[in-house]
């Protein structure tokens, strides 16, 4: 008879803060040399175990809401007369058309 605990505490896995963008990771070339101090908190303080759950976590490929909108382009109108934004599909000029045939070949 096999027994599941559902929820259970994971016996290994890989840490939060290695993804985490508040970890400086500093790391030996044996494997138990390893350095971890998170720079959430203010003191730093060094982390000596694997991270499971952090309430502070925040993953480094992913960009605050302030990040995005510094990187958001301004569309401005180059004159009066335009207006800013998208234009239905049936406004658009024929010269601007672009048509794609598919190899049906393949």
């Amino acid at each position: 008879m096999s027994v599941y605990v559902r929820n259970g505490t994971p016996a290994h896995g890989p840490s939060l803060c290695e993804t985490c963008m508040h970890a400086h990771i500093v790391r030996g070339f044996s494997e138990t040399e390893e350095l971890v101090i998170c720079c959430f908190t203010y003191p730093d303080h060094r982390v000596n175990f694997r991270v499971r759950q952090c309430n502070d976590y925040a993953e480094t490929k992913r960009q605050t809401l302030k990040q995005m909108e510094e990187m958001a382009w301004v569309l401005m109108p180059r004159d009066g007369k335009r207006i800013t934004g998208f234009v239905p599909p049936d406004e658009i000029p024929d010269e601007h058309r672009i048509e794609i045939e598919l190899d049906k070949t393949k």
